[in-house]
């Protein structure tokens, strides 16, 4: 178990006007503060990288990516107030859209999947999808919350309004299956990579994720022991993971 030190004040909803800024504020802190320095401490560069952020939302994060990177291009399925700049571009895109993935083809040195790969159905096509989006070295960075784990649902947004949302691993509950649809674990996520000729290059796995500390003011918590898993399944409430080609010399 390792201790993280806090980067930062508690951001409060209550301190925005609309949801939509305090999510994008939020998006933008937890890349300043967590996102960036783990790539940066993993030897990923990105002065003058061009990057690909997959269902980036509000574009909190894609913004915060555009101010160290040469080239930013947010992407989702959803409608957003984006506001673009000179390298920052955004896009309404499905990325398992042949013609989207072709439109994307060998252009970016890092791809971003950030809290999206659990709500994809056909992992596999995504996967597909990034591979073909990146060029040379590229690197492809996952975070998700485990399924089984606390909050592995995402239950905070989907029970919004419900006390029930503060209740860990209140997903078990039958009556809320239609979540675990598009679930991933830890080990199943090791394998999605295996399958598809990607190699990993680092991984963290957390007790209290980073983002629990930027919304709820807990501090972030490693989890000492990924080999352990059974029990990464069930404690860990975040995994990051920075992935390369297999066919790619690091």
């Amino acid at each position: 178990m390792l201790w993280q030190k806090r980067s930062g004040r508690r951001i409060r909803r209550r301190d925005f006007d609309t949801w939509g800024e305090y999510y994008a504020h939020y998006q933008r802190e937890l890349a300043l503060r967590y996102l960036i320095p783990f790539l940066n401490d993993h030897g990923v560069d990105l002065g003058g990288a061009a990057v690909l952020d997959v269902g980036c939302g509000d574009g909190g994060a894609t913004a915060a990516f555009a101010e160290h990177a040469d080239r930013c291009v947010g992407i989702d399925a959803g409608d957003f107030d984006w506001r673009g700049s000179q390298n920052l571009e955004f896009r309404k895109a499905d990325i398992l859209s042949p013609e989207v993935a072709s439109s994307l083809a060998g252009g970016f040195d890092l791809v971003l999947l950030r809290d999206v790969i659990e709500h994809i159905g056909d992992k596999a096509k995504l996967m597909q999808h990034v591979r073909t989006s990146m060029r040379g070295r590229a690197h492809l960075f996952v975070t998700f919350p485990p399924y089984y784990s606390a909050f592995g649902a995402h239950q905070q947004a989907e029970l919004r309004g419900s006390r029930l949302r503060y209740v860990p691993y209140v997903h078990w509950h039958p009556g809320l299956r239609h979540i675990a649809q598009t679930r991933v674990t830890v080990g199943g996520f090791e394998r999605l990579a295996a399958v598809n000729d990607m190699r990993i290059e680092a991984r963290t796995l957390y007790l209290l994720r980073p983002s629990f500390e930027l919304r709820y003011g807990l501090p972030t918590v490693c989890f000492g022991a990924p080999w352990f898993a059974g029990a990464r399944e069930v404690l860990c409430t975040g995994a990051y993971y920075l992935l390369g080609r297999a066919g790619e010399q690091v």
